[in-house]
């Protein structure tokens, strides 16, 4: 996800290069590599990630909590109910956060 602290402005899909993608993730590192290249040169920043558990809730696993860099970064969990909720990535552990969906290019209202 791209964009600032306080707001995401785009979604740039990456491959789930893990060995077991059906229960991990792993983005692709040159994809992320190329994103915070593309910030340092004046784009969007990155502001977090996302992934989904497909047969789990919306909310981050023990593997999500062991991966995490407590970087503060947003992360976007989609469950398997089709809910989306985003969490703040603090040093201390995720963080519940609220938002908003806004008009934008491409979407329909």
């Amino acid at each position: 996800m791209l964009g600032d602290s306080q707001r995401v402005t785009a979604i740039q899909r990456t491959a789930n290069v893990h060995s077991t993608p059906e229960t991990h993730f792993e983005i692709d590192p040159q994809a992320l590599i190329d994103a915070h290249r593309a910030a340092r040169a004046g784009g969007p920043q990155v502001a977090g990630y996302y992934h989904s558990h497909p047969s789990g809730p919306p909310e981050p696993s023990a593997t999500d909590r062991a991966m995490a860099a407590g970087d503060g970064r947003i992360w976007a969990i989609i469950g398997g109910n089709g809910k989306i909720r985003f969490w703040r990535d603090m040093p201390e552990g995720f963080q519940s956060v609220s938002y908003t969906c806004s008009e934008g290019p491409g979407r329909t209202p």
